[in-house]
């Protein structure tokens, strides 16, 4: 049976080419080492937002249910889609949701040793195979992925890195064909050129349908699916008159090819590319962090195949193009839906924001050297107008950095493009745009792509030169097994959720959120003494603190002490009039109170602030039902409180046995 020889043959060719090549072993050490590390920890309980994002998500339920999950964040529909099927797989067991998240990791630092691979080849390094090592190595055991990994909420950060790093991948190899001198080299970039112009124009007829179309959908004139439908039909009509319009031109191009192996090349430079920007779409549909993919490839340009920056930016205008325009087209398209670009609250200003991310990106920096101490909610205290000494010395030393870096492209262009790869992954999170958390160790999973290329340099080159082959082996293992152990003994801490949030206050006492979960952990397992110093401290380092007001409030309610806690739930109420759970605490504590009319009043203000707002129906709906006055309103929030009720709820079998006695 010859096909079985020929068979054989290929796959002793398939391991001959990865044995020869210079980032199998490294990515090998890595897996092994991913799998050492994170295989112990699989059953570690769900953490912090696992809870919201992920076991109380009724968009979640109906992993198919993608109209839904569309209304809920059309911006991350792959990452919803991925938990979406974990619960249906898994249920509520987290080893099933981790065990993904371990695959992806161990899959992105495949991917990033074929990246390094790709550019020791193209620079023809001594050792090539320390290279890749040194930056794939850190990159596999580094403790600051365990909140990428561990953490599984933090998938969104790791997935959306898949899809960049593939996409850059496949991008590297459809650049190296491109990267030809001859008269096939010409042809093909000309064939390329054409190829990028109808994939921009693809783009642009997107925007002319999609930005109208994400208006009305914003405004409520239109459904989501109404729109896809709209753009589709769109985009379909214009790319086909296109299409015809440019025959006499692509025809053209063909009789032109200086041979038949060109025309081969030239289908394979085209899938490559295509492969890359399917890949970057799906990377934006999983985060936004995504979107910064056509600056590294640019930078990857510039440090892997062109001679200069000039040149580099000549591609902005070939096959750059559609990648850029991407991000601009999803920046459009969101305005345009919602009205604001980063978030729908205001949060700060941005020029305090900027000034703290100053300080903040140096604290990245630190733990990317001594990741020590870790913490999963760091909460970095603002820096407010016009800043401090030392935040516009960080700002000098950080801006020096980047254009050293620039500079230095020609001499040492490893050190280039992890300095600025880094750099441009941070700014999404790390600049103008306010979110919530000023600091969070996910958002530097992305950038370790950078830091990765700055150990390959460092290891690679500087240590090799000055120490030789095998002391730079052994300095880069002395790290990784420092790193190691390091990431042990953070990672030990996730296995119990009090101890997660003791050590996160021990290691920033300031951070009022931290004390605030520890009270509800403590609240939660009806500790309510512990609860209630937690919460106080909470409420101490930052008075303004309307969740830990108002949870502190529950507290005393439940101590017995409803003067106190009705005095916790409106001062909670006078930082934000229209927080609703503090609304709703303070309907019960009347309710209990037996001042029903006040508790009705205050119901009625939280469903003002909020329509969909399951405790201010449920409670309405019990007043009706034990007065037996007005068994008709009773109806209507019994049904309104089943209709955005998780359907798992413990509720659920009470709220349908008294709306069916009220109804009938």
């Amino acid at each position: 049976m010859p096909w079985l020889g020929g068979a054989g043959a290929q796959g002793t060719g398939l391991r001959r080419t990865l044995q020869q090549s210079e980032w199998a072993g490294p990515a090998t050490g890595g897996v092994a080492a991913i799998l050492l590390l994170y295989l112990p920890f699989l059953g570690v309980p769900f953490e912090y937002d696992d809870k919201v994002e992920i076991i109380t998500n009724a968009v979640l339920l109906e992993p198919g249910n993608l109209q839904e999950m569309v209304r809920y964040n059309p911006f991350r529909l792959l990452l919803l889609i991925s938990f979406g099927w974990d619960l249906w797989l898994w249920k509520l067991q987290p080893e099933g949701y981790r065990a993904l998240n371990i695959a992806i990791h161990a899959t992105n630092t495949v991917l990033i040793a074929q990246i390094l691979g790709q550019f020791s080849r193209r620079r023809g390094l001594p050792q090539p195979k320390l290279f890749v090592a040194a930056g794939a190595l850190p990159f596999a055991v580094h403790p600051l992925a365990i909140e990428s990994v561990t953490y599984i909420s933090g998938r969104s950060s790791s997935l959306a890195t898949l899809f960049v790093l593939l996409s850059l991948v496949l991008y590297g190899r459809s650049a190296e064909l491109l990267s030809r001198t001859d008269a096939t080299g010409q042809w093909l970039q000309e064939h390329s050129r054409a190829h990028s112009r109808w994939v921009a124009l693809l783009l642009s007829t997107v925007a002319v349908g999609g930005l109208p179309a994400a208006a009305l959908v914003g405004a409520g004139r239109m459904t989501s699916t109404s729109a896809v439908s709209f753009v589709i039909a769109i985009t379909g009509c214009i790319g086909l008159f296109h299409l015809i319009r440019s025959g006499h031109a692509r025809r053209t191009l063909a009789e032109n090819k200086p041979n038949e192996d060109a025309a081969h090349l030239g289908r394979r430079v085209q899938r490559l590319y295509i492969a890359a920007f399917v890949a970057f779409v799906l990377g934006c549909l999983t985060k936004e962090t995504a979107a910064t993919l056509p600056a590294v490839l640019l930078l990857a340009e510039a440090t892997f195949w062109k001679k200069s920056w000039r040149t580099t930016l000549t591609t902005l205008t070939g096959r750059l193009l559609p990648f850029f325009a991407v991000p601009v087209l999803l920046l459009l398209l969101r305005a345009a839906a919602y009205g604001y670009l980063a978030s729908p609250q205001f949060i700060r200003p941005w020029s305090v924001n900027l000034l703290t991310q100053v300080e903040v990106v140096a604290h990245y920096l630190r733990l990317w050297v001594i990741p020590w101490p870790q913490s999963i909610y760091h909460e970095y205290p603002m820096v407010p107008l016009p800043g401090r000494f030392e935040t516009w010395l960080i700002a000098g030393l950080l801006l020096t950095l980047v254009i050293l870096a620039a500079r230095i492209r020609a001499r040492s262009p490893a050190l280039c493009f992890g300095i600025l790869a880094a750099a441009v992954t941070l700014l999404p999170t790390s600049s103008v745009f306010a979110l919530k958390e000023t600091m969070a160790e996910h958002r530097t999973y992305l950038p370790t792509l950078g830091f990765g290329f700055v150990m390959a340099w460092l290891v690679g080159s500087v240590l090799l030169e000055r120490l030789g082959h095998r002391k730079a082996w052994a300095v880069l293992a002395a790290v990784c097994v420092g790193w190691s152990v390091l990431h042990v003994r953070y990672d030990l801490l996730w296995r119990n959720e009090e101890t997660l949030w003791r050590h996160a206050v021990a290691a920033n006492p300031q951070a009022s959120d931290a004390w605030r979960y520890l009270g509800d952990n403590y609240h939660s397992q009806g500790r309510l003494a512990e609860a209630r110093h937690a919460l106080t401290q909470a409420v101490r380092t930052r008075p303004s603190n309307v969740e830990a007001l108002s949870t502190l409030g529950i507290v005393y309610a439940k101590s017995g002490d409803l003067d106190r806690a009705q005095l916790l739930f409106n001062q909670s109420l006078m930082q934000a009039n229209c927080y609703t759970p503090a609304l709703n605490n303070l309907a019960f504590a009347h309710r209990k109170r037996e001042d029903t009319e006040r508790a009705v009043e205050l119901f009625l203000q939280s469903l003002e602030c909020d329509p969909n707002n399951y405790l201010a129906h449920r409670g309405l709906a019990d007043i009706y039902y034990e007065s037996r006055e007005d068994w008709r309103r009773a109806s209507h929030h019994y049904e309104a409180a089943l209709r955005v009720v998780h359907p798992l709820n413990g509720d659920v079998p009470l709220l349908k046995r008294r709306l069916l006695e009220v109804t009938f």
